[in-house]
């Protein structure tokens, strides 16, 4: 082993100063590290490695050496520095909510909580340690509920409640820190305070009897009225006697889907989203008809669920595939053989599983309808309805459609009968029949519109009124089975139009005119406990039907409706809002898509009904050709019927802005059709921009808007009450040379130039009516009118009889004879 030797270049003294000087870098070094820098935002703790100290900083320099303690910034606000425990709160369920002691503190100095314990547990662990149990009771739990976003949100009209305040009780345990708040609020656990908040709910709203809701489409209280004046529907003449009853106003379009979802719902079609028979498919494939997903607004049942009440829905619109709220069952649209019910058997028609299997063992099917089922409309021999089994047939048969019309009706009233008897507090049951049936036989009832089968009138005319005495005695035993504390409603989604009301168009048979049968004025009538009679009809707006249900079920208004329950149906509901939709998590529509043939199955059937234009079977496809492919435009119907349903709902809402941008929306997936160009067109007039009006309601005339000869008659009256003569004078010249044929427009041209004082022009125009329609006795009256203006009071005289012969009970036509036989002004 070698010896060290001295380095002869370096003397002591020199070795002695590099020494001093490593030392001195040392102490700096250290004292740099000891030194705590101050943050505006932020307050340093210090932890001891080795003992049980730990220590709040001074907010100015302070000193910690770093291999003696570890170090911790906390969050300082404006009461001091932010100090937050983890705590549990229990709650009377049993539950626990999860929530946080809110510190704040003042000054510097020794913390309560000892380093190993944080060495040990970790930060948070170790206050919940110190702090042990919470002392707060059931009474402050609940005030640290109602403190939450979530319950603030769910019962907005509450007072709010400040977070519970522990400061008194704590703060000598963090001497000689000085505590300056100690809040307690609720931290996560929206799943908590959701269960909490519908805790609250029911409490506030105890079921005092059951509601139950009938929804019976296209109920027009014309009809109704005749019908309980004949005798031949007894409960309902009943009920007007004893109930509050008003004419719906409905707002456009009248498609049930849309209407339905509005009334169960409470909120317009832009807000819940079901716009129109038909939703785009999210895989990107051909327009479906609606289902559940397209409905993005809370219903009325998941409300009713939310409060404790068991519920039922029977075949309401846009419930497939259904998903029941807990103890409640849910009955698709897609279960009744009708409209758009389906033959076959697919998942999610009911739900939950024993709704569903009640629901196959209920259901009855149109090749299951039997001569005595339909014996009470009308006799059908076994063979005819065998024939109904054998090949199904389609709408435009009406043995086809009566079968139907009968299982579908059957099956809705099965359902409801058992869900009352299985003793459900809220039954909403809807029945499609009552417009079906209109929509098939109206045409046929006395007298038959022009264009149906005799024979058929003979046989199927009296089966409108059949049909309702029938819905009429169901309501009977319906009305039976209430309890003194129960209520029914009877409401539904627009009128009809019966009688001579009847339009000259079909009501199906494969065109798109079954909205001209419907009618704006609906009906709605309340029964029951508490409900006074009104003593004359009243009138109430579609929006405020969700509201009044709620009132008359028991349950405080929604936040999010814009209804209001009306003054006249008087109800003993809570007060105070909810919003629904915070209080009720979204439900997630199920997965139910159908097979291929299943949604053919439901798209011929729109069809059929004239809801959707197109043949009710697909069309075979044309023999291949060797010419060159021609690209075809791409049009998205589906598409273009939302977006203009968006734009009147838009509309009627008050948003022209939004209307407008609606409709051209509409017209962009598809120029070809009409009504969003006739829709845009009265938009623009109402607005005064008449030059692009008038370019829209062409390109409406120019698509096949419906009854294109009387559309071109409204728009010039419309410009004449406007004040716009000669847009009204070219509107109407216009007209005559697109329809030189329309005695309607030649009719009407003539009334205008006549007021105009064209008398001479007035008089060509007429002359032109008459000729086109000689059998009108409008025409040949006011041509009388022009000639006898013009002097030629012979002329006058021959048109005024022939008048008076084509309309002997006209007392107008009559008076008019009488003074130009007296050769006086009239």
């Amino acid at each position: 082993m070698g010896c060290m030797r001295k380095d002869p270049a370096r003397p002591p003294r020199l070795r002695g100063r590099v020494a001093a000087l490593a030392g001195l870098a040392a102490a700096a070094l250290l004292a740099a590290l000891a030194v705590v820098v101050p943050q505006a935002d932020r307050r340093g703790v210090a932890v001891a490695r080795f003992g049980s100290t730990v220590r709040l900083l001074r907010p100015g320099l302070d000193l910690s050496l770093p291999f003696v303690e570890g170090r911790k910034r906390l969050a300082v606000d404006a009461e001091g520095v932010v100090l937050d425990i983890p705590v549990d709160m229990p709650l009377a369920s049993g539950a626990v909510l999860p929530g946080t002691l809110e510190v704040r503190l003042a000054g510097h100095g020794r913390l309560p909580v000892d380093a190993s314990s944080i060495r040990r547990l970790g930060w948070e662990q170790a206050w919940r340690q110190w702090l042990g149990p919470l002392p707060i009771d059931e009474v402050g739990a609940r005030r640290v509920l109602a403190a939450t976003p979530l319950w603030r949100s769910s019962f907005p009209d509450d007072p709010e409640v400040a977070a519970a305040d522990l400061a008194t009780q704590l703060a000598s345990r963090f001497a000689p820190l000085r505590l300056v708040a100690a809040r307690v609020t609720a931290r996560g656990g929206d799943d908590l305070v959701r269960a909490a908040a519908t805790a609250e709910l029911r409490r506030r709203a105890p079921c005092r009897g059951r509601l139950v809701v009938l929804g019976l489409d296209a109920l027009d209280w014309k009809l109704v009225d005749e019908l309980a004046g004949r005798g031949q529907m007894p409960t309902m003449a009943a009920l007007l006697r004893r109930s509050a009853h008003a004419v719906l106003e409905v707002s456009r379009p009248l498609i049930s889907p849309v209407v339905w979802t509005t009334i169960a719902t409470g909120v317009s079609p832009e807000v819940h989203g079901v716009l129109d028979f038909l939703e785009p498919d999210p895989a990107g494939g051909p327009p479906r008809p609606v289902t559940s997903a397209s409905r993005k607004a809370t219903a009325l049942w998941e409300m009713f669920g939310a409060a404790g009440r068991r519920t039922a829905t029977i075949g309401w619109w846009a419930t497939f595939p259904a998903a029941a709220p807990p103890a409640g069952r849910v009955y698709s649209d897609r279960l009744t053989e009708q409209l758009l019910g389906l033959s076959a058997v697919v998942p999610r028609l009911a739900d939950p599983p024993e709704a569903e299997e009640l629901a196959h063992r209920l259901a009855v099917k149109a090749a299951d309808v039997t001569p005595d089922m339909v014996a009470p409309l009308v006799r059908l021999a076994e063979e005819e309805l065998a024939q109904v089994r054998r090949a199904g047939g389609n709408w435009d048969d009406p043995v086809v459609g009566l079968a139907k019309l009968v299982a579908a009706t059957l099956t809705i009233e099965r359902l409801t009968d058992a869900e009352l008897a299985r003793g459900s507090d809220v039954v909403l049951a809807y029945l499609e029949g009552t417009d079906t049936v209109g929509h098939l036989f109206a045409p046929m009832m006395p007298p038959p519109l022009p264009g149906v089968d005799p024979a058929q009138a003979r046989r199927f005319g009296g089966v409108v009124e059949r049909y309702f005495a029938l819905v009429d005695a169901w309501l009977g035993r319906i009305v039976k089975s209430l309890g003194p504390a129960d209520r029914l409603v009877i409401v539904s989604d627009h009128g009809f139009t019966w009688g001579e009301r009847r339009p000259r168009v079909p009501s199906g048979a494969h065109t798109a005119t079954a909205v001209m049968w419907h009618d704006p004025e609906g009906a709605f009538l309340a029964f029951g406990r508490g409900i006074a009679p009104t003593p004359q009809r009243q009138r109430l707006r579609v929006l405020d039907v969700a509201p009044a249900l709620l009132a008359l079920g028991g349950l405080p208004p929604a936040a999010e409706m814009p209804g209001a329950v009306p003054r006249w149906l008087v109800v003993d509901a809570p007060e105070g809002r909810v919003s629904y939709s915070a209080l009720i998590p979204p439900l997630t529509s199920p997965v139910g898509d159908l097979p291929p043939e299943a949604r053919a199955e439901e798209i011929a059937k729109l069809r059929a009904l004239g809801y959707l234009a197109g043949p009710a079977s697909p069309t075979p496809p044309a023999p291949a050709s060797t010419a060159p492919a021609v690209p075809v435009p791409q049009f998205d119907r589906a598409e273009a019927r939302r977006l203009n349903n968006l734009g009147s709902s838009r509309g009627e809402a008050g948003d022209p802005r939004g209307a407008e941008e609606a409709f051209r929306q509409a017209i962009n997936a598809d120029p070809t059709y009409a009504p969003s160009h006739y829709n845009l067109a009265l938009l623009l007039r109402k607005q005064g921009r008449f030059d692009e009006a008038d370019r829209e309601f062409w390109l409406a005339v120019e698509t096949g808007v419906r009854d294109r000869e009387m559309a071109v008659v409204q728009s010039a009256l419309d410009y004449a009450s406007r004040g716009e003569l000669a847009r009204a004078r070219a509107t109407f010249a216009e007209g005559r040379r697109r329809f030189p044929d329309s005695a309607v427009i030649w009719l009407n041209a003539g009334v205008f130039l006549g007021e105009q004082g064209e008398l001479e022009e007035a008089r060509r125009c007429l002359e032109r009516a008459v000729q086109l329609a000689p059998t009108n006795p409008r025409a040949h009256s006011n041509l009388a009118a022009a000639l006898w203006q013009q002097g030629e009071l012979a002329g006058a005289r021959r048109h005024l009889e022939t008048a008076v012969q084509l309309d002997p009970g006209n007392v107008e036509l009559r008076r008019q004879l009488a003074a130009l036989e007296r050769a006086t002004p009239p």
